[in-house]
């Protein structure tokens, strides 16, 4: 067996991508992380130091072949564009026989057809955090928090009441503009922070604030020139 220290290609130099890599140059491992936009290839380059940082594309066959993927232990996708994610980890496992494939999914809907295409695994934050409130809280309140261990902030869960809060987006909420949102769940697919608000909405955030300040039901609404 060999002595050599797993070798990770990581593709997707966003803060996703660059922590990823770092935590794994800490842990021992032989890391190469492809970014396309030269810019950020040269700023990740320069904070992380030994780890290979390969300007590319790396849903492309071609560009692959030159990054010693042969060797490879683990290719890791995770960019912002789950097509990319994909079409990386199939090229990386059906081409180059990579032994295990990771891609970040943006969209939760998207999870098992990446598990049905052959990525041996699929992460969605968006599943993971919901997954934390529902198994850590029980019932079905509109307002739901999760406290934090050794820290005064808690998550918190607030379902859009029917109200004045459609139709607006959270930043205009008095009883959530200035908060720290996490995500804003609609169907069970994650939305942009600034989409108006529809009833049945799940916003999720972190707060040091108690429940009781984001019941939502009259809420304050600020002036766009107030925000």
């Amino acid at each position: 067996m060999s002595d050599r220290p797993a070798y990770i290609i990581v593709v997707g130099a966003g803060k996703v991508g660059f922590y990823l890599s770092r935590h794994l140059l800490a842990g021992g491992y032989e890391v190469a992380l492809i970014e396309k936009d030269p810019d950020r290839a040269s700023l990740v380059a320069a904070q992380l130091g030994t780890a290979a940082c390969l300007v590319g594309d790396g849903d492309e066959v071609a560009f692959l072949a030159t990054s010693g993927i042969e060797r490879a232990d683990v290719l890791a996708a995770v960019t912002g564009d789950d097509e990319d994610n994909l079409v990386a980890c199939q090229l990386a496992k059906r081409e180059f026989k990579v032994p295990r494939t990771i891609a970040r999914v943006n969209n939760p809907r998207n999870v098992q057809m990446f598990h049905q295409l052959g990525v041996d695994v699929a992460v969605s934050a968006t599943e993971l955090i919901l997954g934390v409130i529902e198994s850590g809280l029980a019932g079905h309140a509109d307002v739901l928090q999760i406290p934090i261990v050794g820290c005064e902030s808690s998550v918190v869960r607030v379902v859009v009441p029917v109200g004045k809060a459609v139709g607006r987006p959270a930043s205009e909420i008095a009883d959530l503009a200035g908060e720290r949102l996490l995500l804003i769940v609609r169907d069970g697919v994650e939305v942009a922070p600034e989409t108006p608000l529809m009833a049945g909405d799940q916003i999720i955030l972190f707060t040091h604030r108690p429940t009781s300040d984001f019941m939502l039901e009259e809420p304050e609404i600020l002036s766009p020139v107030l925000r």
